[in-house]
Order: structure tokens, then C-alpha cells, then sequence
């Protein structure tokens, strides 16, 4: 088998060696929580942006 032929079997190899870990990644996140669609209330309180929890639009507030 000479390089002509072996190259892209190494190339293919590598794609599904990848496809398999970010595979693996994900069912590891699902697992673990990392998709909780809670999140933004655990980064960020109420006070920590003008626009977070304020329906209001920005020009009334910044007027009045």
C-alpha cells in the first residue's frame, strides 16, 4: 500500500475519531447537566443588566 493510497484512509480515519469524540462529549454533557436550560438564572441576578428583567425599553428608562 503505497502513500497514494493510504493518506485518505488516514483521513477518514481521523473524521470518524473525531465524529466519535464529540459524540461521546455531548452524551458526557447530557449526562452531567451542562445543557440545564436554568442556567441564565444561575450566571446572572436581577441587577446585573439594564436589559435582565425589565421589559421596559431601554430609551424610557435612561429619560425618566
Amino acid at each position: 500500500m503505497g502513500g497514494n493510497t493510504l493518506v485518505p484512509f488516514l483521513w477518514a480515519g481521523t473524521g470518524l475519531l473525531t465524529l466519535v469524540v464529540i459524540v461521546l462529549g455531548i452524551y458526557w454533557a447530557h449526562g452531567h447537566g451542562q445543557f440545564d436550560e436554568d442556567i441564565k438564572n444561575q450566571i446572572f441576578s436581577p441587577g446585573d443588566d439594564d436589559r435582565y428583567g425589565s421589559p421596559e425599553p431601554l430609551a424610557i428608562r435612561t429619560l425618566g
